[in-house]
């Protein structure tokens, strides 16, 4: 009896040691439908289940990823060639019909509300030339197609066929280093465990566990009692108690620029006025809020793009915080008195320091007579409003420029008439921002993004705020933790003796 008493105990703890436990703020958007959202943050379930045919690493380099190469034999013609005996979970194989199977369901138009098929909209055709080789045409010459294609995660076809969108979300199957177990859902947290036919096996880690929890304070007393090794998007306030107990932290900022939509397609609101678009960027206190809530860690933004990005302009300078200024320009705007709106912001997948500034910005904007109602919403709701371009009442929301691609160019389509519900839009900017897209010479490309960002900050198309930071803290135990560009690779971490 003793020896078998002894023999689970040591079960037991072989278990434990080869398990990381996480704190995350919550299960993602749409759970494992990965073409329902956005995968956002470096620590997310999404990278460690599925695979995309390229991966932008950092620097927005784009790097190989499920397809090992690719040429432009034509400037609407990309030929990727596929990574040999990479199957799912499942058993399928991850191979040229499975590519085609993915694009073809999100081109359809029954799938055109989710968030993933707007990155096919350029796509003209796709087909399989062998099992490892697939073509792609696009409706006229795209130069980031192979940043695009890193967004869209290869799912197996037969498994999406049978269970269907929502009962996959439920049961997800990809090719990464883990599979879901379980979500969670009745007993409050979800784990993933090693899967043995992956193409890029994990080392030491042989589960996740992970303990979903809103607020940033109780992921901190996780870490700090022992009940996690890990915790992510922690308040910047409980860093140095973190430190001085051992733990160790990562601080890093992310390329979504964040910043408050102004819409110039409503003549009736005052936001179509430059002067007022303009006067808004100059009430807020970036330096101010940078210093007191994030710490010194970033600074104001005046741009959407981030040093790192392809395309990024040195040349453009930060609005200055000048309130007298601003006041002067709403009075040429025809509102002495300013005016009223409401700001639908949501929180989640965001740090915990978002919303003491989003306060800070309506304050700062009350100082100069705009008086503006936050309301918060749900990501989900957030992300039908942003879709749809009906805000359901409301005049503004915060956005990232979206940059997930490293490139300035996709980051501008977000605030231009080629956004499906655009809220900013200049139709005279449209033939230049689509002849950006489709210009093939780096060069070239680079002067044009540049010269397209600096326009848009003289428009002030939105209200300018900050790259968003992301925190990541872990104890001793955990080695070789990095990421890389889009996700941590999580199957690279080994455990300390």
């Amino acid at each position: 009896m003793r020896l078998r008493i002894l023999m689970v105990a040591l079960a037991a703890s072989a278990a434990e040691a080869t398990t990381l436990r996480m704190a995350i703020p919550g299960r993602p958007p749409g759970l494992g439908n990965p073409y329902a959202s956005m995968a956002t943050g470096g620590v997310h379930p999404w990278g460690m289940m599925f695979d995309a045919l390229t991966y932008l690493g950092d620097g927005g380099r784009v790097e190989p990823w499920i397809a090992t190469s690719w040429e432009i034999p034509a400037p609407t013609t990309w030929v990727f060639k596929l990574r040999p005996n990479v199957v799912f979970a499942n058993g399928e194989p991850l191979d040229a019909a499975a590519v085609v199977a993915a694009i073809t369901f999100l081109k359809q138009p029954s799938s055109q509300q989710l968030f993933a098929a707007n990155e096919t909209r350029g796509i003209a055709t796709v087909r399989a030339i062998d099992p490892l080789t697939v073509e792609f045409t696009t409706t006229k010459p795209d130069a980031i197609l192979d940043r695009r294609l890193s967004l869209i995660m290869i799912v197996p076809p037969k498994a999406w066929a049978e269970l269907g969108a929502d009962e996959f979300a439920q049961r997800p199957i990809g090719s990464g280093p883990f599979a879901l177990d379980d979500w969670g859902q009745t007993s409050g947290r979800f784990s993933l465990n090693r899967n043995p036919t992956t193409w890029r096996p994990s080392r030491d880690v042989e589960t996740i566990d992970i303990a979903p929890l809103v607020d940033s304070t109780p992921r901190a007393q996780a870490l700090i009692s022992n009940q996690v090794d890990f915790a992510y998007n922690l308040g910047l306030d409980a860093l140095d108690d973190l430190e001085r107990d051992g733990f160790k932290f990562l601080v890093r900022e992310r390329s979504p620029v964040e910043a408050l939509a102004l819409p110039n397609t409503r003549k009736d609101f005052p936001t179509s006025d430059v002067r007022v678009r303009q006067a808004m960027n100059l009430a807020i206190n970036r330096d101010a809020i940078a210093a007191s809530i994030l710490r010194g860690l970033t600074q104001g933004n005046a741009q959407g793009a981030v040093p790192e990005m392809f395309g990024f302009n040195p040349e453009i300078a930060p609005f200055p915080y000048d309130p007298d200024r601003a006041k002067r320009l709403l009075a040429e705007a025809g509102h002495p008195n300013g005016f009223k709106m409401t700001l639908a912001a949501r929180l989640e997948g965001k740090g915990p320091e978002w919303a003491a500034i989003y306060q800070t910005v309506v304050q700062d904007l009350s100082k100069v007579g705009i008086d503006v109602t936050l309301r918060l919403v749900p990501a989900q709701e957030w992300l039908r409003m942003w879709a749809t371009g009906d805000w359901r009442g409301a005049d503004s929301t915060p956005f990232g420029w979206t940059s997930t691609y490293r490139d300035a160019g996709r980051s501008i389509e977000t605030v231009s008439c080629l956004k499906p519900g655009a809220f900013f839009c200049v139709p005279e900017m449209v033939p230049e921002i689509e002849a950006t897209a489709g210009d093939l010479d780096p060069a070239s490309r680079q002067q044009r993004l540049r010269a397209l960002l600096a326009r848009l900050h003289d428009m002030a198309a939105s209200l300018y705020l900050f790259a968003q930071i992301e925190t990541m803290a872990f104890s001793p135990r955990v080695q070789n933790f990095r990421i890389d560009g889009s996700f941590a690779r999580m199957e690279e971490i080994t455990f300390a003796d």
